[in-house]
Formats: C-alpha cells, sequence, structure tokens
C-alpha cells in the first residue's frame, strides 16, 4: 500500500527526475498489484497549484490521475484528521503534508515523497523517489 504525496504527483507530472519511480508505482495501482491513496487535501493541493498555471490542465491531469485507481481518502475520516492535527502539532509540516502523512499512518501505508526533509522524524515509513 502507497499514498502519494503531493510532491510526488507534481514531480511525475512535470517530468522531474523521480518521474519513472512514480509512474511505476501509479502502473502498480491500475494493474491491482497495490492499493494506492491520496487525500482529498493533497488532491485539492495537486489541482490548484497545476490550475494557477492553466485551469484546462489542472482538470485533465485530475481526471487523468483518478483513471489509475487511486483511492481518494475524504477529510471526513475521524482518524486522520486527528492524526493529521497531532502531526501538524508536533512536526514543522504544511497542512497538506500533514494530511499526507495522517493518511499513511492509519492506512499503515508507505508515504511517497520526493525530497522534503520535513517528513524526516514523524514516524511514517518514507518511499522517496529521488
Amino acid at each position: 500500500m502507497i499514498v502519494l504525496d503531493t510532491e510526488s504527483l507534481l514531480i511525475f507530472y512535470l517530468g522531474e527526475v523521480g518521474a519513472d519511480v512514480v509512474e511505476d508505482l501509479l502502473k502498480k495501482v491500475l494493474r491491482g498489484d497495490i492499493k494506492g491513496y491520496l487525500n482529498v487535501i493533497n488532491l485539492t493541493e495537486f489541482y490548484y497549484i497545476l490550475y494557477r498555471k492553466d485551469p484546462m490542465i489542472a482538470d485533465e491531469k485530475v481526471g487523468n490521475l483518478r483513471a489509475y485507481g487511486l483511492q481518494i481518502v475524504p477529510v471526513t475520516d475521524d482518524s486522520i484528521w486527528r492524526e493529521a492535527g497531532r502531526l501538524k502539532g508536533m512536526h514543522s509540516l504544511s497542512l497538506a503534508d500533514a494530511f499526507a502523512a495522517a493518511t499513511a499512518s492509519v492506512k499503515g501505508s508507505d508515504l511517497v515523497v520526493g525530497s522534503d526533509r520535513e517528513f524526516d522524524g514523524i514516524g511514517v515509513p518514507l518511499m522517496r523517489v529521488r
């Protein structure tokens, strides 16, 4: 099982170093080899970053991303939003990063990240794509 952080998705869609690793993971999710999760907060962050560049591209990439079969995790899951609040209170994380980490923690999954160092020491298994 994996949970994707926003940075890992941007790495993939912008063709940056590590994009091949993310692509392989998404293909595994699509084939059903692994389960993949994305918190709706991270989906929102992904969308607004792309929206600022081009609204049509943002819509296209979100549709493309959903086609991989990632399970979108809602904010209404009490265990996840409470864990996000705890992590945000204890560590220097953005709110979106706290939700990604909390989702991984509650789901018992690896958190797929880029090179963000703010995830170090939070107690969640990390899979760095670069």
